[in-house]
């Protein structure tokens, strides 16, 4: 079988961890040849045999690549003789042969959440979100696979799409080994963290991650004699963290909660394994990747009770309602005063997410793929 992969979109942490483990783990046993488009800033290293890369470049404009998509990428291939079409991104250009297979991954959630789509104003963002609310679900109802990574989302997009064409299955995302503790050689503490506990809520800085409400929160947590310092660890929407930036002044919190910015992903552990507690606030969410790389690290962990987060987290983190600070404040300050709760919830969550690798959820990707028109 000959299968393409169209990565052009893939330019961020998650999509390109996702595509770079799923090629690292190709079967070289079945007969796959896999050609991967990409942009050139797309590092791939160390490629399986089977597995030959293409550039394209000058397609960063997700509006040029939609449109060289449906106009050019065709004749690619054809040129090719692909058997099979697959979209990481989930998206499946129109003009695709109707004989020619076709697979899909469903990652991005937030274009199907209204209530966090009227947080932006009109202008681009919005307007993305309400083009790929009708592309993915376009998408997904044509494919001849669709790949879910939770549970949550594929009952989800069943109940609003009533139905699909083609066949589904279940893969939740990996867990680099990095992210796992050792207590025999326990991370020392990067030089970036400040003396003393933290509560570390990495996550992109935007209105579906709620660092406004945890903020909020924190003040009443510091009002009512909590200590420890916030930090908040990501890239962020410029307009939406500049908001949070101008919250921590008003309620007197500089010092007390610290914006670090975006830091090296290989960095994350040391920070989770060296956190008190760690936070995870998102009102939307598929496979929270965060969600299981902190609850490996072996810390406790306080998280949003939204969305799926129940589905990875079950009895092995505590939960809290991140529309609300106060039951942020009640429900952090109610952990840091159990510390026999803390140990617990740590050792929980460690063994929870031990069944998440990326050899297991690309063995099952592969699978589902080879078998789609058999």
């Amino acid at each position: 079988m000959r299968i393409f992969i169209n990565a052009l979109s893939a330019r961020l942490g998650g999509g390109q961890t996702y595509l770079l483990n799923l090629l690292k783990h190709v079967p070289q046993d079945s007969g796959l040849q896999v050609f991967v488009l990409v942009q050139p800033s797309f590092h791939l290293a160390d490629l399986p045999p089977n597995v030959v890369r293409i550039e394209r470049a000058s397609l960063e404009n997700p509006l040029l690549r939609a449109a060289w998509e449906e106009v050019r990428l065709v004749a690619l291939l054809k040129k090719l003789n692909i058997d099979l079409f697959f979209s990481p991104g989930g998206l499946l250009p129109r003009s695709l042969p109707s004989t020619m297979l076709t697979a899909v991954t469903f990652q991005n959630m937030l274009p199907f959440d209204h209530v966090q789509r009227v947080k932006y104003p009109y202008g681009y963002r919005r307007l993305r979100d309400w083009l790929l609310e009708r592309g993915l679900s376009a998408s997904m109802r044509r494919a001849d696979l669709v790949i879910f990574i939770s549970e949550f989302a594929r009952k989800f997009m069943q109940q609003k799409l009533k139905s699909l064409r083609g066949s589904s299955v279940v893969v939740p995302h990996g867990i680099h080994h990095s992210f796992r503790a050792s207590l025999e050689s326990p991370l020392p503490r990067p030089k970036w963290l400040p003396d003393g506990d933290y509560f570390l809520y990495v996550s992109f800085v935007d209105h579906y991650k709620a660092q406004l409400e945890v903020v909020r929160g924190f003040k009443l947590y510091r009002q009512r004699g909590g200590d420890g310092q916030l930090l908040l660890v990501g890239p962020e929407y410029r307009p939406y963290g500049d908001r949070v930036r101008q919250e921590i002044a008003n309620l007197g919190l500089s010092g007390w909660v610290i914006m670090v910015g975006n830091v090296p992903h290989s960095e994350l552990p040391a920070a989770y394994q060296n956190a008190r507690i760690n936070l995870f606030a998102s009102f939307t969410e598929n496979c929270p990747n965060i969600l299981l790389e902190m609850m490996a690290s072996g810390r406790p962990a306080l998280v949003s009770c939204y969305g799926p987060m129940a589905e990875f987290g079950g009895d092995a983190v505590a939960y809290f309602d991140p529309s609300k600070p106060e039951d942020f404040a009640l429900r952090l300050a109610g952990l840091m005063a159990d510390e026999e709760r803390q140990s617990l919830l740590a050792s929980a969550a460690a063994k929870a997410v031990e069944k998440y690798t990326w050899e297991h959820a690309a063995q099952i990707t592969w699978k589902a793929i080879v078998n789609v028109g058999a």
